[in-house]
């Protein structure tokens, strides 16, 4: 909680594979509170995973808020499954199930093949990402830092990437660290590379691969970049039923793993920095001072409906091959299940979350406005970009 006072936002945006959709559907809400000539409203970006390549991507377009949000809502609007990853051929795969398996019962192996590869995503984040736009952003004022958060298999340190203004410095705490850098695609793909999923991304003559991993503190990137005020979307449900079967079968553990891994870190995160607010309204403010601390105010924002029960319809929409491994785990088309939720980038999916995003935030417009006391709008500035 060490950094110099400042009233700066950021953005905090988690991980969780095709689930980040909903992310852009709560954006979509806000920004159309905005006039259409605004910056982003959030000059702090932190992202983790498919939480990172959305932050990136507003980062492109921080000088003008509504434009970004356009911009992105129309590729997750787009995708396929075939746009993010393929299947590795068939002699991968039974290598990387067979190291999945001695993993589990503690056996060495050769070493992990990825199940999946996701070059496609690469070149996907080539063709839409403008990383030259971010140092623009960053020279006219309309950003002041992204953050891209990776866990490195060599230390097994979680290390945010940053690319912000000269008075940004580097930090190192127990099991987290923050280095300065020109982010670009290997730091997405370090960021979003899941263990098994994807192979690792070398950066730095380091391995990185997913940065929910070690992960265990998702709001320090945004603290030590000097935020007073942070909104966080999450992608667990507020209510999440009590429906497990007696007799949970493979993809059930998995989805609960991925849950895990995506989002319990941030949850236990915000619970501390409450209990460190309430601590420092019981000391005076000198001492805050001299401690080095100071309040943060904090809006989380949820999915209303458990994102799991909307892939039932969508199932079938994934290509064949990946349903067939998927139903090696016991995934069916009739399933809500974690692990399907993760893997089904298909606009009918990806469009379904968006939508509910966007619902979602409607409805806390009011809570929404007041948190980042947004101006009124101008009927003048409503001219596009």
């Amino acid at each position: 909680m060490v950094q110099e006072e400042s009233n700066s936002c950021a953005l905090v945006l988690t991980g969780g594979g095709a689930r980040a959709a909903y992310q852009v559907g709560v954006l979509k809400a806000i920004a159309e509170c905005y006039p259409r000539r605004q910056p982003i409203p959030f000059p702090i970006l932190c992202g983790t995973s498919a939480g990172a390549i959305n932050a990136t991507a507003l980062a492109c377009y921080a000088s003008c808020f509504q434009l970004g949000v356009r911009k992105l809502e129309y590729v997750w609007r787009q995708l396929r499954t075939e746009n993010i990853l393929q299947l590795q051929a068939g002699k991968a795969v039974q290598h990387s199930l067979k190291s999945l398996m001695l993993g589990a019962i503690g056996r060495p192996s050769q070493m992990a093949q990825p199940l999946f590869d996701n070059s496609p995503l690469e070149r996907l984040l080539e063709t839409v990402i403008d990383f030259q736009r971010i140092d623009n952003n960053l020279l006219y004022g309309a950003l002041e830092v992204l953050a891209v958060t990776a866990s490195n298999y060599n230390t097994g340190d979680s290390t945010t990437f940053y690319q912000g203004r000269p008075y940004h410095q580097p930090w190192a705490r127990a099991g987290r660290s923050g280095r300065p850098a020109i982010i670009a695609t290997p730091h997405l793909m370090a960021s979003s590379a899941l263990p098994f999923i994807f192979k690792p991304c070398r950066l730095q003559n380091h391995h990185f691969g997913d940065g929910s991993i070690h992960q265990l503190n998702p709001l320090s990137p945004a603290i030590h970049m000097g935020a007073s005020r942070i909104i966080a979307i999450s992608l667990a449900a507020e209510h999440c039923p009590d429906d497990l079967p007696s007799d949970p079968s493979s993809s059930d553990i998995a989805g609960h793993l991925l849950d895990t891994i995506f989002t319990d870190a941030l949850t236990a995160d915000i619970e501390r920095l409450e209990r460190v607010n309430n601590t420092l309204k019981l000391i005076p403010e000198r001492k805050h001072q001299q401690a080095g601390l100071r309040p943060i105010d904090c809006l989380v924002l949820k999915p209303s409906k458990n994102l799991d029960d909307l892939t039932h319809k969508h199932f079938e929409n994934l290509p064949f091959n990946i349903r067939s491994l998927l139903r090696l785990f016991g995934v069916n088309a009739g399933d809500a299940t974690g692990l399907a939720s993760f893997l089904l980038f298909e606009k009918e999916y990806c469009a379904e979350l968006i939508d509910l995003g966007y619902q979602d935030t409607q409805a806390r417009l009011p809570e929404i406005i007041d948190f980042l006391k947004v101006p009124v709008i101008d009927e003048q500035d409503a001219v596009d970009c």
